[in-house]
């Protein structure tokens, strides 16, 4: 999406999590906050950073999404939500691949992706193959430092918010070719999508 629409989506979800931030404290205050509460407060919390993530809006915190997933799963094993519990662990997954972490991303995913199979949650499933099949790989690669000069000319622009064939258009070549190329920047961070790809590359260094 361009960026003034991804603008527009995460002030949306600034605003919802706002919302969610005042039914938790009204509720707290009628003296409600059992497990069920408290395990969506967290997952409230966990999916705005995501979303900010995931937009590049902002430098991402990948320790603090870490964090906050890490307590969505604790709430919701709490709780006793077994497939809230499985996607969360999989936005876990994915916040542990991101960070490097590709072993402790891959026993997540493989926790979660029983609990899919079991429930035949397609739409879970989906969201964790990637986690699945990516392979091993040491931390140093998977930051980046295999990116060639074009594709890190490429990120820069993606990280502008520049659709393909803009980028196309700037480096004179066609917008399929552009496609290719910010298909394997994502691939070799790890990414599930262009605003992540970006997200990823500002924690590690790899944008000015």
């Amino acid at each position: 999406a361009p960026e003034s629409t991804r603008r527009a989506l995460v002030a949306r979800g600034e605003a919802a999590a706002r919302t969610a931030g005042e039914v938790w404290e009204e509720s707290l205050a009628h003296g409600h906050g059992g497990p069920e509460s408290r395990a969506w407060a967290a997952r409230a919390r966990a999916e705005l950073l995501r979303l900010r993530w995931l937009a590049g809006a902002g430098d991402a915190d990948l320790a603090a999404l870490r964090e906050a997933w890490a307590e969505a799963v604790q709430r919701f094993d709490e709780y006793g939500h077994v497939f809230e519990a499985a996607r969360s662990r999989a936005r876990l997954a994915a916040v542990m691949a991101a960070s490097g972490d590709t072993s402790q991303a891959r026993e997540a995913a493989q926790s979660a992706v029983e609990v899919a199979r079991r429930l035949r949650a397609a739409p879970l499933m989906t969201e964790l193959e990637p986690l699945l099949g990516r392979p091993a790989r040491p931390a140093t690669e998977a930051a980046g430092e295999h990116l060639t000069p074009r594709e890190r000319e490429i990120l820069g622009l993606v990280a502008l918010g520049r659709s393909n064939k803009q980028i196309g258009s700037q480096l004179f070549i066609s917008a399929k070719t552009a496609s290719v190329h910010v298909s394997n920047i994502m691939a070799k961070l790890g990414a599930a999508g262009r605003g992540e790809a970006v997200a990823v590359a500002r924690q590690r260094g790899l944008l000015d």
